[in-house]
């Protein structure tokens, strides 16, 4: 009987400990944090500079899976991110409502109003497609007063992998309203070449989102019908 009464007070003490000193929350990865931030941002149709990682999941020991409470900064609307932590692949977003504080004022006019046709350049990093998990890359873009647009992403000097892309532009809108070249292009894929295929012109459905700021492309994500064909990019601001 007294030894059934001490190991019971031990697992008790044992018990009290585990409440008094729970085990620390685990970071969460930058890879796993960014990509969230860009799905959620596609999924919500705005900027990456307006989502935020509000707060996150416990870690599925089995599979580094994990959820990450996504916000828009703008309007409220939330999303729940399931990604894998240890290489960052979004399994799903999931988007809830429509924002519980959106603006109470109208969105200002847009003026001056964005280009209707223009050359833009951006030089970042290129990731999927034909550059794998990252290669530094030069973008073009072009579109005129019909939208239709062309954009390309290409390993420097330019005879290395590189991807094309041709559409139309369902939306264009002035991002800085005191910068005509500060914009946000949403465009309908209809096809696309890659150095892969020896830069074959290949008719595909897909969607672009395109970001330039100053007159520099800073953010490219295209998604394709295709395997192998969707390409994201991060430039630089300034270079």
């Amino acid at each position: 009987m007294h030894l059934k009464t001490v190991f019971g007070n031990g697992a008790m003490a044992v018990a009290t400990l585990i409440l008094a000193y729970p085990a620390v929350a685990q970071p969460v990865p930058a890879k796993a944090s960014n990509a969230c931030i860009q799905r959620t941002a596609e999924e919500m149709v705005v900027a990456t500079r307006d989502i935020t990682v509000t707060g996150a999941g416990p870690v599925d020991p089995e599979n580094g899976v994990r959820t990450l409470f996504m916000r828009n900064k703008v309007n409220g609307q939330t999303a729940n991110c399931r990604v894998n932590t240890i290489d960052g692949t979004v399994l799903s977003v999931n988007v809830s409502g429509t924002g519980t504080n959106p603006p109470t004022t109208p969105a200002p006019p847009v003026f001056p109003a964005s280009p209707t046709a223009g050359s833009f350049a951006g030089r970042g990093k290129a990731t999927g497609a034909v550059f794998g998990t990252g290669r530094q890359a030069d973008a073009a873009l072009s579109f005129n007063q019909t939208r239709r647009f062309s954009l390309s992403l290409a390993v420097p000097p330019g005879n290395g992998a590189q991807i094309q892309y041709q559409g139309v532009i369902n939306q264009i809108s002035n991002t800085v309203p005191s910068n005509p070249n500060s914009f946000f292009i949403q465009g309908r894929l209809e096809s696309f070449a890659s150095s892969a295929n020896k830069l074959q012109v290949v008719k595909s459905t897909g969607s672009c989102w395109i970001e330039v700021f100053d007159a520099r492309i800073v953010s490219v994500y295209c998604n394709t019908g295709f395997p192998a064909s969707s390409a994201q990019f991060r430039g630089m601001v300034q270079f």
